[in-house]
């Protein structure tokens, strides 16, 4: 399945539920879809809160998506892209 556009929710599983939510709009990142996936761009105003989000992805991601998050430099990510799979 493909997602043609956010908040069409095409995923099913609780992991891929969990992926939706990623994909809504939200006041710690920025979405831009990709060819292959989704990147997720940090708010600098809201690191920690980006920070959570990409910690959980990372802990829920296996069957439904993959997530590459990207070091900030410092002990937090400014970005991750995620590539849901099929």
């Amino acid at each position: 399945m493909k997602l043609e556009a956010f908040g069409e929710q095409c995923f099913y599983s609780p992991m891929g539920r969990f992926l939706d939510r990623l994909l809504e709009a939200s006041t710690a990142y920025d979405v831009r879809r990709d060819k292959d996936g989704y990147f997720l761009i940090a708010n600098p105003a809201q690191p920690d809160a980006f920070n959570d989000v990409v910690r959980d992805a990372v802990e829920k991601a296996g069957d439904d998506f993959v997530v590459f998050p990207t070091s900030d430099g410092h002990h937090g990510y400014s970005q991750m892209f995620i590539i849901p799979l099929d």
